[in-house]
């Protein structure tokens, strides 16, 4: 029995625009229609701060209002196939559509959801599952997560524990799933799940369309140390789904998990399927600050200070050339698919690094909140490289940590020897867990 809900992440109520196919017809479009329906976008930077529930829930409406726009426009989904709804064009028509529309306000709350979702459902979903789900997530109807992580897990992503027994025409579902971003606000879920113990850990997986509001998904937020509780941990009781849920092949889920990640590389890299750049780069701006809070607490003619401050500088200058380099040399063929771990290296070790040199600028004075505002005002807050500090190791963790990054460039773009994995060639159910 379906939902509302799921109903509505299922089919499209719209129906897709027509956007012009040349190139420079394409600029001019794209350029006239983002002035017309598009706001600017705001400087101030993304994620400081304590985000409330309802803040979010009105942040992730408004986002699915302006890819609903987008896609009557025929600006969803450029490079999406069109027979779901997509636009069928080029890598072209979509940088010139990234240049345009750089300055404004987009859904950057549906770019997990396009750039990585959307992609492994079209490279693993039925023909029926790709009419069904496409469409919708094109038109902000439907916004998906991944659910992959597990509490006990930490980066082994291939030791699920939550189990998928299938009974007849349906798997009934239990388990844990973690560090999820966004679960409370989407609609649906890429469960990766155990449906054959007795086979080895990376052979008995399988990924399970998940609607999140199924009954026995539990979700709760987790508060972070900025008070923002964007990530969520999911619990899965006796949850009932059919069988044609599955995506791709029984047992055959490692194979979908690993197509979902280098998705996810592609899209950090700024090279996927998403029309919406949000990986970390550095902001025009960001080293003027860093300047003033060394003038403004006295310590810019310290050689060390101003050591820490050309750092910043060289990073803010190189981050950009170096990721544009890659992204080049991946498109071309130069280095294997797997060199996208070194896009997900830059941009989770360069914005750690920054905010870790920020911190270090602004003193003491970054760790302390400042008073309230007194009756009718807001209560005090943390200095923003304070903030930005308490999140900076998200960046090097979320969506596969740095080291599993090294291992995939060591491994697969270098040739060096595999790290050595014991447990490869035995089955699941006799791998020792929990220290048993």
């Amino acid at each position: 029995m379906t939902t509302s809900r799921q109903e509505a992440a299922m089919g499209p109520g719209l129906d897709p625009g027509t956007a012009p196919t040349g190139l420079e017809e394409f600029r001019a479009y794209v350029r006239r229609w983002a002035s017309a329906n598009l706001e600017k976008r705001s400087e101030a930077p993304p994620g400081l701060g304590s985000t409330s529930d309802d803040e979010l829930r009105s942040r992730v409406a408004a986002h699915r209002v302006i890819q609903a726009q987008l896609f009557q426009a025929g600006l969803a989904g450029i490079r999406y196939p069109k027979d779901y709804g997509g636009q069928g064009l080029s890598v072209e028509h979509q940088s010139i559509f990234i240049e345009e529309t750089g300055s404004y306000q987009m859904p950057t709350q549906l770019s997990v959801t396009l750039g990585i979702l959307g992609p492994t459902i079209l490279d693993y979903g039925t023909e029926e599952q790709k009419r069904r789900y496409i469409p919708a997530i094109l038109s902000g109807e439907g916004i998906w997560v991944q659910l992959l992580s597990e509490p006990s897990g930490g980066s082994d992503m291939a030791g699920s524990r939550t189990r998928a027994v299938r009974d007849g025409d349906t798997y009934v579902i239990n388990g844990s799933k973690i560090w999820t971003t966004g679960a409370h606000v989407a609609d649906y879920g890429l469960l990766l799940a155990r449906t054959n113990p007795s086979a080895t850990k990376h052979r008995g997986l399988s990924m399970i369309v998940t609607p999140l509001d199924a009954p026995g998904v539990t979700i709760s937020p987790i508060q972070l140390a900025t008070g923002s509780s964007d990530f969520c941990q999911e619990f899965l009781d006796d949850v009932s789904l059919p069988v044609d849920h599955l995506l791709g092949s029984e047992n055959e889920g490692w194979a979908v998990s690993s197509r979902l990640l280098y998705h996810e590389r592609q899209m950090v890299g700024g090279i996927g399927l998403s029309d919406t750049r949000t990986h970390s780069v550095p902001q025009a701006g960001e080293s003027y600050e860093i300047i003033t809070r060394a003038w403004q607490s006295g310590t810019m003619g310290d050689p060390a200070t101003r050591q820490l401050i050309g750092e910043f500088l060289t990073l803010e200058l190189l981050y950009p050339l170096a990721a544009q380099r890659i992204s080049t040399q991946l498109q071309l063929g130069l280095i294997p698919p797997a060199g996208a771990a070194l896009l997900k290296l830059l941009g989770g070790e360069i914005p750690y690094r920054e905010a870790d040199l920020s911190m270090r600028v602004a003193g003491q004075s970054a760790a302390v909140w400042s008073a309230s505002g007194g009756d009718g005002e807001e209560d005090g807050q943390l200095d923003p490289a304070g903030l930005m500090w308490l999140v900076a190791r998200t960046s090097t963790i979320a969506g596969g940590t740095n080291e599993m990054q090294l291992n995939q460039i060591s491994e697969r773009v270098l040739g060096l020897p595999r790290e050595a994995t014991p447990d490869k060639d035995v089955p699941f159910s006799q791998i020792r867990q929990g220290g048993r």
